[in-house]
């Protein structure tokens, strides 16, 4: 049984150390950045530790959420590794580089030890399935430049937001999973047939609330620049599933349809535009949509492909302007 906490402290993270025990208090605020720079408010001193590896925020509703900064190393909850900002209860485990971490949340209930990891083969476990997908990446621009401009901290925690809110975003509309890579995310949606058009749809609905989302934090954090994104969009068939060995499962989507996706963000910064679709995206929306109407013609040269490819450009102000779509 975890020992009561004090009226004034909401949660803490404990960790067994040569020392005894160090508590860690989530008491004052609504995030706490986690990393071996002085700077955090919970300092893991170990050299497997990112400087800014991992954040926890607390929403109105209390519930504190765990999210991995784009550690070199990754951060994981009950043996899991975090991909997308992860919910805690009280008497989860939280692995930061050799560091093991223990939540305690308010309105603590007993804790149960979570169940040790299914034995698995040491090899790679793949369960993946052939499947009709789109794909978007979406890309903070010049992130370079934002790193320089802020504070380790005010950095950690708007990115920490931007991946917090973005991930409610697009499980709002349907994405079938998420992956945090950077200062970039990346969504899947898995369509059913003869749905296509409905789920673009619900998909451009999402990035526009998206890059709303994302202007709107140069207000939250009174920065002297709103913070600018790109994206691209594709649509074919992936490999998708869970893959990994007996320390880690992860969901994932392979195969061309994903790469190109990554190249058409790139593709939209030479072409000056805010997002880029393939061509199956476009006519997969149909003849009657509003939104092909933002849209038009591109030829861009992408990474890694002999051939030009032909795709489709539009600015976020103009898709916002059509209102819903």
């Amino acid at each position: 049984m975890s020992p009561p906490m004090p009226k004034s402290e909401r949660a803490f993270l404990t960790a067994a150390t040569s020392q005894g025990e160090t508590r860690f208090s989530l008491a004052e605020g609504h995030s706490w950045r986690i990393g071996r720079s002085d700077d955090n408010e919970v300092v893991l001193k170990s050299h497997v530790v990112s400087r800014c590896h991992a954040m926890i925020q607390r929403t109105a509703e209390a519930t504190y959420y765990l999210i991995d900064m784009g550690s070199r190393n990754g951060s994981f909850v009950n043996h899991t590794r975090v991909s997308v900002p992860s919910a805690l209860q009280t008497g989860d485990l939280i692995a930061i580089g050799d560091w093991t971490l223990r939540f305690e949340g308010e309105a603590a209930r007993p804790a149960v030890a979570p169940p040790p990891p299914k034995a698995m083969d040491a090899t790679t476990v793949t369960l993946f399935a052939w499947s009709h997908i789109t794909v978007m990446v979406i890309d903070i621009r010049d992130f370079t430049g934002l790193t320089r401009r802020l504070e380790e901290g005010t950095l950690c925690q708007l990115i920490g937001t931007w991946f917090r809110n973005g991930g409610e975003i697009l499980r709002g509309h349907g994405s079938w999973g998420q992956k945090y890579i950077g200062d970039a995310m990346m969504s899947v949606w898995v369509h059913r047939q003869g749905n296509e058009f409905q789920e673009l749809t619900s998909i451009l609905t999402a990035l526009m609330k998206l890059s709303q989302m994302t202007a709107e934090l140069q207000a939250q954090f009174g920065l002297s620049e709103a913070i600018r994104i790109g994206a691209g969009v594709n649509t074919g068939y992936a490999t998708i599933g869970n893959a990994g060995s007996e320390h880690l499962t992860d969901h994932t989507a392979l195969g061309d349809t994903v790469n190109a996706a990554f190249r058409f963000e790139s593709a939209s910064k030479e072409a000056s535009v805010d997002v880029v679709i393939g061509n199956d995206t476009y006519m997969a929306l149909g003849e009657g949509s509003r939104a092909r109407t933002c849209f038009r013609p591109l030829v861009v040269t992408l990474k890694g492909y002999e051939q030009p490819w032909s795709v489709w450009g539009a600015e976020f102000g103009a898709l916002r302007s059509l209102g819903e779509l």
